[in-house]
Parts: C-alpha cells; sequence; structure tokens
C-alpha cells in the first residue's frame, strides 16, 4: 500500500523517504494543520520507535516507543494547531501511522 493524504484520517504506511505533511497535501511546507489524534497502529516488535516532528530536525509531536508488540499507541491533539508533521526517513519502525484531522 502507499501513503493516502486525500482521507481522513491520512494513512502512512511506507516511510523509506521523507514525509512533509503538508506539501504532500497540497499546502506550503509549516501550514498549520487541526489534529484530532495521531495513531500508530500495530507497531510490530517492542523497542521500534516512531517519531514525527514539526520540522526537519524539529520539536517532537509524536515520539513513542513500542512497548508490546502489535499494540497500537494513540495520541490525541483535541483540535490543537500544529505547524507541520515531519517524518525522517525511517522515522517510523513498523506499522501504519493515521492522522486524523479535525
Amino acid at each position: 500500500m502507499a501513503n493516502s493524504f486525500t482521507g481522513n484520517p491520512i494513512v502512512l504506511d511506507t516511510f523509506s523517504s521523507i514525509i512533509d505533511v503538508c506539501s504532500s497535501m497540497g499546502f506550503a511546507t509549516g501550514t498549520p494543520l487541526k489534529i484530532n489524534y495521531i495513531e500508530w497502529q500495530v507497531p510490530t516488535t517492542a523497542g521500534h520507535t516512531a517519531v514525527i516532528t514539526d520540522a526537519v530536525s524539529g520539536n517532537d509531536v509524536f515520539n513513542e516507543t513500542c512497548i508490546t508488540n502489535n499494540q497500537s499507541i494513540i495520541k490525541y491533539f483535541d483540535g490543537a494547531w500544529v505547524k507541520n508533521l515531519y517524518i525522517a526517513v525511517s522515522g517510523v519502525g513498523s506499522g501504519k501511522i493515521l492522522i486524523m484531522l479535525c
């Protein structure tokens, strides 16, 4: 499957290249997004990590480590505005990332 930026939630499952969510959606990099939640679905292996920042080498927006195999991790933002969402190459060890916008 390929990353899908057209629906809500945004579904990301391919992390072999840099992902700039705003520009992938057709917006200028740094455009604020109103986020309900980010979910890391079924990371396969304990110790895998998922890191999403607000810019290249920016502040962490989502930074989680898998503790239990195949257990999803969700972080609620409750409609907070986030400046951008950026995932570095191999920034997610396994599983999928769902980003639910408001």
